[in-house]
């Protein structure tokens, strides 16, 4: 059945994947509509009051919902074989509990390279983990898409929850608990990836505001450091001079602080 895809049916063809072939949710990164339900999900779960939950109506929540589960990494012609399934249905593709695993080309941004390159590894409830598609890279993705000559629909949905996702995300990290090598790391990739393929997305006050906060943490302690240079030198110039473009620069000192950094399982 195509067009039945919500986040609940992608975390059980992951967890079947997981009991079937592990491996496959380790080389292969969720992508596509998909991926963009996970970031919608995450909104909905944080709650953050600077990057709430989208309000849909009922006609955009049916266009959410999705036609298959998309990946990069295996070769569409090596899905059936890497997960030890036989084609099925018409067309002959392989399916988990029903639902098509595809790998569709390569998009105009988003490639196998990079896109695994930046994913996040995610935790669903059951203990499975899977690796899904930066939130950055998608809206860059969905961006092209949307301002094509035939855009779809859906594109434009997809591209504002992953605007606001991606935000919410360098706030999360930047906020985290704990400092760490891998959470440093993630952070930077993220900041880097944002500056070079989408810079709009960094044009926030409250985005701003919260990794301004973080700076104290960053200086202090040494695996921060190239994050303090990075924001320091690039990102916060970066986002105060599209402020200023946009006429949003009065007050960022004293807007008020609303983030909470939390750590979720989906």
């Amino acid at each position: 059945m195509r067009g039945n895809v919500d986040w609940e049916i992608v975390k059980a063809v992951a967890r079947r994947i997981g009991e079937i072939a592990p491996d496959f949710l380790e080389e292969n990164v969720l992508i596509g509509g998909s991926a963009a339900w996970y970031y919608r999900r995450l909104l909905e779960i944080s709650n953050d009051a600077d990057f709430p939950p989208i309000s849909y109506t009922e006609e955009e929540i049916s266009l959410w919902l999705s036609k298959d589960f998309d990946v990069l990494g295996t070769r569409r012609e090596n899905i059936a074989a890497h997960l030890g399934v036989l084609l099925s249905g018409d067309p002959p593709v392989a399916r988990i509990n029903g639902i098509w695993v595809d790998s569709p080309n390569e998009g105009i941004t988003i490639t196998r390279a990079n896109t695994h390159a930046s994913s996040l590894r995610i935790t669903v409830a059951d203990g499975t983990e899977l690796r899904i598609a930066s939130p950055i890279l998608l809206y860059r993705e969905k961006l092209t898409l949307a301002n094509m000559q035939n855009p779809r629909p859906q594109d434009a949905l997809h591209m504002h929850t992953l605007e606001r996702a991606s935000r919410l995300v360098i706030c999360q990290l930047a906020e985290a608990l704990e400092l760490t090598k891998l959470g440093c790391r993630e952070l930077f990739a993220f900041l880097k990836e944002a500056q070079e393929m989408a810079p709009d997305l960094l044009a926030h006050q409250a985005l701003l505001i919260r990794l301004k906060k973080q700076m104290p943490r960053f200086s202090e302690h040494k695996i921060g450091n190239a994050l303090w240079h990075l924001l320091q030198k690039q990102i916060f110039p970066l986002i105060e001079e599209r402020l200023v473009g946009l006429g949003q620069a009065n007050g960022l000192d004293e807007a008020e602080d609303k983030s909470s950094a939390i750590k979720l399982k989906f």
